[in-house]
């Protein structure tokens, strides 16, 4: 059975901490994660448009796994002016899927992210420039983790939804 996971939100909001964390919970190859930011940013080196070339290789590695019968997390700020179509898809080609956005103020993610390995590679004028606040799928509810939701949490709620 074929699983999407979609973990979306601002630069430093915990996408890529809750994405591995989950990982780990499974077997190995049992679950691919696709960060944005690795396709987008180191295999294409691509600035983020809507019709940049990460997003159909996202969808195409996403693709890859869930015809496989993989759990598949796509993770990565995912703006929906940028993404939603193609996270249509994917979500049409699952068996299950499941959404979740990070909905966090500016003054949280920059927080959160003077706690991350990758502080150093960016601060927070280019953190601003990423900031697009709260930005909904119009096709698909997403659970929304704001800042009363711990990292813990968000873990054991994204494990919980795709065991249960």
């Amino acid at each position: 059975m074929s699983i999407l996971v979609v973990l979306r939100g601002n630069s430093g909001s915990g996408k890529s901490t809750v994405a591995r964390a989950v990982q780990r919970r499974f077997d190995r190859s049992a679950v691919a994660v696709v960060p944005q930011d690795v396709v987008r940013r180191q295999i294409l080196r691509e600035e983020d448009k809507p019709d940049g070339l990460n997003v159909d290789l996202i969808e195409h590695i996403a693709g890859f796994g869930l015809e496989r019968g993989l759990i598949v997390i796509v993770e990565g700020i995912l703006r929906a002016s940028h993404y939603s179509k193609m996270l249509q898809r994917l979500s049409a080609a699952a068996d299950r899927s499941h959404f979740y956005a990070f909905d966090l103020s500016f003054e949280e993610t920059t927080r959160r992210h003077a706690t991350r390995p990758q502080a150093t590679e960016f601060g927070i004028t280019e953190m601003r420039s990423w900031y697009h606040g709260w930005d909904p799928l119009d096709f698909v509810p997403e659970v929304r983790l704001d800042a009363s939701w711990t990292t813990a949490q968000a873990i054991d709620r994204v494990y919980s939804d795709i065991v249960g």
